[in-house]
């Protein structure tokens, strides 16, 4: 899926940023050039640095999988 039709991203690119450890809009917005014309799709990009990110745990510091419940 096209996630910046400006630059043509697709959502694949933007997680092989953040595999590559792109953690912010700006660094993925660097490494694959979404968000950097219209920013129409940053709220996109966005979405997929929350979904796809290994978030950090506020009390210990360590970075846990985030997981979705698609149960309902």
């Amino acid at each position: 899926m096209i996630v910046c039709v400006c630059n043509n991203v697709n959502v694949e690119k933007v997680k092989a940023s953040i595999d590559a450890g792109a953690d912010t809009l700006e660094a993925i917005r660097e490494t694959t050039g979404a968000a950097a014309c219209c920013g129409k799709c940053q709220f996109k990009v966005n979405r997929v640095l929350q979904q796809h990110a290994p978030q950090l745990d506020d009390q210990n510091g360590y970075l846990v999988a985030q997981t979705v419940n698609a149960s309902h």
